[in-house]
């Protein structure tokens, strides 16, 4: 069992601010560092004679030197983290940006990471825990009534409405390759829908399954649909453009792909977004589409 660690975090608050219908400012939350007080006890030594008093006081100097070089040593060494820590702030918000300083105190602080829950109910308390380290590393998001601590245990066993991960390959070819993205060549001639500001996507139907695709800069986006359910692809297509019209994904450095499925389809992957950057693959999947884009398109 790991040792709980209970320490103060204070909180910056941090302020979202909408810009027009093209752009939303990236929430940012902070957290103040915490620090280790110690306090220093020194007895000091009686001499028993004069002969004496002075070899006592040079070793109660000496002593009280080390000490002091102790204490200063411990206090500026860091906590440790690797275990549960006491979240302070209240609200969501805030309370990531806490979990986020946590998480680059132990993954590093170059890592990246949403800076935004993706939703705004606060009465569904954001919980966080991860697993890995800096170059592969997966962090876990969840809701509850109450606020739990950073990576506490029990969050393990508690359904996730968001995962982010990384994974690091040995060049950025191989990562380029983890993503399934798909060129307007490669669909040209299928049957074309308008998907609205001026996005057009293609239809690829067979087998009782219906897949529309489309591209948005260095983004191939994909919708999955049962035709034999009657599900309809194009909705949800129009969607996830007008989403992306309000939000900006991440840039890839070459390629990124987008996943999603018609909500009514049972047992389909989440809603998944994954992007390269130099030899890692980032991966976001939520359970809500709105969810999903906005917290991506904090992710920094």
């Amino acid at each position: 069992m790991k040792k709980t660690l209970i320490v103060s975090l204070s909180v910056l608050a941090l302020m979202l601010a909408g810009c027009g219908n093209q752009t939303e400012k990236q929430a940012q939350a902070s957290s103040d560092k915490v620090s280790t007080s110690h306090k220093k006890q020194t007895q000091t030594k009686k001499a028993s004679s004069t002969s004496s008093s002075s070899s006592v006081s040079s070793q109660s100097s000496s002593e009280t030197g080390s000490s002091q070089a102790q204490s200063r040593a411990t206090s500026s060494s860091a906590p440790d983290y690797s275990g549960q820590v006491q979240i302070s702030a209240t609200q969501n918000l805030q309370r990531l940006g806490q979990f986020n300083y946590l998480l680059k105190y132990n993954l590093g602080k170059e890592i990246v990471l949403p800076n935004n829950p993706g939703y705004n109910d606060e009465s569904k308390k954001l919980n966080v825990w991860y697993e890995g380290d800096g170059n592969n590393y997966s962090i876990h998001y969840s809701q509850a009534t109450s606020g739990q601590d950073f990576n506490a245990n029990s969050l393990r066993d508690v359904t996730d409405y968001a995962v982010f991960t990384k994974q690091t390959y040995g060049s950025a070819s191989e990562a380029q390759a983890e993503i399934n993205y798909q060129t307007t060549a490669m669909t040209q001639g299928l049957p074309k829908v308008n998907l609205g500001y001026g996005i057009i996507g293609t239809i690829d139907s067979g087998a009782g399954q219906k897949y529309l695709h489309w591209n948005e800069g260095r983004w191939s986006l994909g919708v999955h649909a049962v035709a034999v359910n009657d599900e309809d692809p194009v909705p949800t297509a129009r969607k996830v453009v007008e989403l992306l019209e309000r939000y900006y994904l991440p840039t890839p450095d070459k390629y990124g792909s987008g996943s999603f499925s018609v909500a009514s389809s049972s047992g389909q992957q989440a809603p998944t977004l994954k992007w390269q950057a130099g030899n890692s693959v980032y991966s976001l999947e939520a359970k809500d589409l709105t969810v999903l884009v906005r917290m991506a398109s904090t992710v920094k």
